[in-house]
């Protein structure tokens, strides 16, 4: 008899209302949706008492200490007063409550509602820089931040070597070969990183335009830390980079989320250079979570058209940093985005 016969299943609407019911204090609920169709899954519940998300983490991509890591964080984050969505506690004071599926069980967490709204459009300057303000904030408060529970480290063996490994089956020669040598820039440049001459601490894991609401003041409120863990801020900074690329005016955005970022901490010059580099290493890292949640995405999006896009981008990156033509960049220029289940998992990855 087959023991797994559910890689995913979902929960009705009604059910999750049902649950949130039996371990929360939210009064009368008036309506439960399910919202997006994300890493995990969530439901957007609203309520005599307000609006909030309740998460149903995938017990095939975070175990349980991943879980408790990233909701101890946040809920170490309210206490210090951060803006971010964090979690409520349960009747019985706890931070998640345990659901049984067809897969398993899976621990799920109601969270506050970002107050604002999102960007419904290109981030502009402004909220560009106030994003890299409320970011900084964030980096300076998890400075006393202790869990014993564990994540991956956010360093080059799991963001790039590994990433690498999992991405070789599903790409030919020619884009193996920039891929390695790409990993060979990566690790030459940045092997003098070290905590003595980079800032290292918590990161958020996935600072961009579609993880933070913002209100009529210009407040930010942060979400979504499901990649979080610790690594150097550079690679945060990075990060929040590589989800420029489409943009026309990425190097200004980025200027100014640099000029947010140190009003609250600075810069040196190591983390600086270190920045671009991170960039293509988070354009690595997240090929591979596509890889790594093939069953969720669907191998449909994994054919030829997504490595071709993929794979013009680090091109592009990599043309603009050694200024070797790869053959790859003009793929970047004309290709379109793959992405032919839209609405899915796969427009996130």
């Amino acid at each position: 008899m087959l023991t797994n016969q559910y890689t995913y299943s979902r929960l009705s609407s009604e059910s999750v209302a049902a649950y949130v019911d039996n371990y929360y204090d939210l009064g009368v609920i008036y309506s439960c949706v399910f919202y997006v169709l994300g890493l995990h899954d969530n439901y957007v519940l609203e309520s005599e008492t307000g609006k909030f998300i309740l998460r149903i983490y995938r017990s095939d991509w975070r175990n349980p200490a991943e879980v408790y890591f990233e909701l101890d964080l946040l809920d170490y984050l309210k206490h210090q007063n951060q803006s971010v969505a964090y979690p409520l506690l349960t009747y019985k004071k706890a931070l998640s409550l345990s659901i049984e599926s067809p897969e398993g069980e899976r621990l799920a967490a109601l969270f506050t509602y970002a107050d604002g709204k999102g960007i419904n459009q290109e981030i502009s300057l402004d909220e560009s820089e106030r994003l890299g303000t409320s970011v900084a904030q964030m980096h300076e408060a998890t400075l006393g931040f202790e869990t014993s529970d564990q994540r991956k480290e956010l360093n080059l063996d799991y963001l790039v070597d590994q990433s690498v490994i999992l991405i070789k089956p599903f790409i030919n020669t020619e884009q193996y070969e920039l891929l390695r040598n790409t990993q060979e820039l990566i690790h030459k440049n940045l092997s003098n990183l070290n905590p003595e001459v980079a800032d290292f601490g918590i990161c958020m894991g996935d600072v961009n335009q579609s993880n933070f609401h913002i209100n009529e003041i210009g407040k930010i409120t942060l979400f979504d830390f499901d990649q979080c863990g610790y690594g150097y801020r550079a690679f945060e900074l990075g990060k929040y980079l590589s989800s420029l690329h489409k943009s026309h005016f990425k190097k200004e955005l980025m200027t100014a989320f640099l000029q947010g970022y140190e009003t609250v901490r600075q810069l040196n010059k190591v983390e600086k250079q270190a920045i671009p580099y991170f960039e293509i290493a988070s354009v690595i890292w997240v090929m591979s979570i596509r890889v790594t949640n093939k069953n969720k995405v669907g191998h449909m999006n994994l054919e030829a058209p997504y490595w071709d896009h993929r794979l013009g981008i680090i091109g592009s990156l990599n043309e603009k940093l050694v200024g070797t033509n790869t053959g790859y960049s003009s793929l970047h220029r004309w290709q379109p985005e793959y992405d032919p289940a839209n609405p899915t998992i796969a427009k996130y990855l």
